[in-house]
């Protein structure tokens, strides 16, 4: 054996290929979660398995280019396991495999390890980075030197490239391969996990169009403009007629659902009562229908991205979340910024950190004025898991409507049914109890749990649409689901819709008609704004016009390319929007005043939070929460002229707003 791997090292090249052969058979392993599976995708996709090895083999020939060759090596090959490795603990938690947007993400998810992981995990995963960072500085200092093959390293990585682009661009071709993954999950199963993670990483934002040009987009503005004149229903304008009267529009308020389903989609289950009867009496009285959502199991954004924007995700890359990529510096068209144009007050609210998938930055450039996330709200019941428990979004709800004199945009975002679901019982006796012929006991537990999370969610929506019958204003309330949850319950035994649907109703108190209708994520704004009338905002026109003609799909890539990547010809070539000077809180927090007494600083003022913390020149001290009027911090040393302010800190660290400063004087002391 000692012979053959001498003659293997004597042969490099040869040995990347064999390394690259042993790499991806374990990689589809552990993709799938099974040896036999990977041994499987070997036998029935020998076309995709090649090109995988293909794309792990150029990774390493680029060890022959440094005298450092056996260090190289195990660094490319650890990075390649490593990353198997993480996408074999993720799918543990979620559907959706690891891709490259996942590391974007990385720091408002530490802020939720402890939902996910216990302590014991969290430490044993810090060793195992410790100790495959001390292997691999061991190697670099161990491994022998040998010469760079500069020649033949470059041309085995030239004929590899041009092997793997034409395998590639051949079973594209072919049709047994896409570069555009509606499924995530299925695209990894059928493709592979090297060739779909580097896709996801090389393949962002939206490729031009082969027809696009700034004529082509004119000239399709003036199409949907003119459309737009002659589309307008007899619904429409029965339904508008209800609001002519300017201080009868109704306020639209759309509720995001965390992980929401009807139980009663699925088979091989008995509730002892319907888990969610208000959700069940609401669709079948008002508009309602299947909801097709991006993703399953996660992806939170990506469902709000469409629905909030009217684009589709289909055209951009894999795995890709617009909220971490092209949204972070420029604006788009929106719901809210259609609205807005009409005089409403745009809102944003969720009951989690403000800081996730960027929302607090992202927000500005959707057109909200403003954005009330936990960090903002008092009286918060949390779930057994930690998550905030969805009542507080009525009373959030209601307090934004009553905050203004126009009629109000709200998009509201829950997080009470979020996952991780727990493998052993918590807390008290639940009210629903669920059996089940497809599972065993230990199986059911986590799916008891959330059904009654959901359960607890019906409720809360009773508690919400009983809240706006008595609030006195004409309003629309739109829920919808954002995705399955992430539960092998749910995926395994579905029987109505499919996997990638959830559903919506159309709650309102202004006597629109019933018209039950299965929707795209992306059609289900323009959708509502239609039955009100308002044909604000291209793409809002262009859905309600063009949504059942042959060319749909083709304009609609164009128009999205040419709003955030192109020349926004629709928009006569500049910018469509300007960012709004979005608050952060529906009500600010205001510092009014402060007392020393001895070491304690106490600060006086409104709107204060436990996330609400006291800062000596830029700089948060540790503060005790009292009440939303005041707070205080111990053991502090204050100089003359030091600067007090107040700030709404995520629990990321991250500064999401900050009061006025105060500038401290021992003589304001009593």
């Amino acid at each position: 054996m000692k012979k053959f791997w001498k003659w293997l090292w004597d042969r490099p090249v040869l040995m990347c290929i064999a390394l690259a052969v042993a790499l991806n058979t374990a990689m589809e392993m552990l993709s799938r979660r099974s040896v036999w599976e990977g041994v499987q995708f070997l036998a029935l996709h020998p076309v995709h398995f090649l090109c995988n090895i293909l794309v792990v083999l150029l990774t390493l020939l680029l060890a022959l280019l440094v005298k450092r060759r056996g260090f190289m090596l195990s660094l490319v090959s650890t990075i390649w396991l490593g990353l198997a490795i993480a996408n074999f603990i993720l799918l543990g938690y979620r559907t959706t495999p690891l891709a490259a947007i996942d590391f974007y993400i990385l720091k408002p998810v530490f802020s939720i390890l402890k939902i996910y992981l216990t302590p014991v995990q969290m430490i044993l995963i810090v060793l195992a980075f410790a100790a495959v960072i001390t292997g691999i500085v061991f190697i670099f200092i161990k491994a022998p030197k040998h010469q760079a093959l500069y020649r033949g390293a470059l041309v085995s990585i030239a004929m590899t490239s041009l092997a793997t682009f034409g395998l590639i661009h051949f079973s594209i071709q072919a049709d047994a391969t896409s570069t555009s993954f509606a499924n995530l999950a299925n695209a990894y199963r059928n493709y592979g996990f090297a060739y779909c993670f580097a896709t996801s990483l090389l393949d962002t934002g939206i490729d031009k169009p082969e027809d696009y040009s700034v004529e082509t987009m004119a000239s399709l503005a003036e199409d949907i403009e003119e459309e737009t004149k002659e589309d307008v229903s007899p619904d429409a304008q029965k339904d508008s007629a209800i609001f002519s009267d300017s201080q009868q529009e109704p306020n639209i308020v759309m509720v995001q659902l965390e992980s929401f389903i009807d139980p009663n989609r699925l088979d091989g289950f008995t509730y002892s009562e319907n888990p969610v009867p208000f959700f069940t009496w609401l669709k079948e009285r008002y508009t309602s229908g299947y909801l097709s959502v991006p993703s399953i199991g996660g992806g939170t954004a990506n469902t709000e991205f469409e629905v909030l924007t009217g684009m589709s995700l289909d055209y951009f890359g894999p795995g890709e979340y617009p909220y971490k990529t092209i949204l972070q510096q420029s604006t788009c068209e929106s719901v809210a910024y259609n609205l807005k144009e009409l005089g409403f007050g745009t809102h944003a609210i969720h009951n989690n950190t403000g800081t996730f998938y960027d929302r607090h930055l992202v927000f500005p450039n959707l057109g909200f004025d403003t954005f009330t996330s936990l960090e903002y709200m008092n009286h918060v019941e949390k779930n057994p898991l930690g998550w905030a428990k969805d009542t507080v979004l009525t009373t959030e709800i209601l307090t934004t409507l009553f905050s203004t004199e126009q009629r109000d945009f709200i998009y509201a975002i829950s997080v009470q049914p979020h996952g991780k679901y727990p493998s052993v019982p918590l807390g008290d006796e639940q009210p629903i109890t669920v059996s089940s012929t497809v599972l065993s006991e230990d199986e059911l537990i986590p799916f008891s749990y959330y059904v009654n999370q959901v359960y607890e969610e019906d409720a809360f929506l009773r508690s919400l649409v009983q809240t706006l019958e008595t609030c006195g204003e004409p309003t629309i309330l739109v829920l919808y689901g954002d995705h399955l949850p992430s539960i092998s319950a749910a995926e395994d035994n579905m029987a109505k819709g499919d996997l990638l649907q959830t559903e919506y109703v159309i709650w309102d108190n202004i006597g629109l008609e019933e018209q039950d209708l299965d929707l795209k994520a992306y059609q289900l704004s323009a959708s509502i704004l239609k039955k009100l009338g308002i044909q604000s905002g291209f793409l809002n026109s262009f859905h309600q016009s063009f949504a059942e003609t042959p060319r749909y799909q083709e304009y609609l890539e164009l128009l999205e390319y040419d709003m955030l990547y192109g020349k926004k010809a629709v928009y006569g070539g500049s910018d469509g929007y300007r960012p709004t000077d979005m608050q952060m809180g529906i009500k600010p927090i205001a510092l009014e005043q402060y007392r020393m007494l001895g070491s304690t600083l106490y600060v006086f003022g409104s709107e204060f939070t436990p996330y609400s913390r006291i800062c000596i020149n830029g700089d948060p001290a540790d503060t005790v929460f009292i009440s939303s009027g005041a707070i205080k911090a111990d053991d502090l040393s204050l100089e003359e002229e030091d600067q007090i302010t107040v700030a709404q800190v995520g629990e990321d660290g991250i500064f999401l707003s900050e009061t006025d400063s105060l500038s401290f004087s021992k003589n304001t002391a009593p």
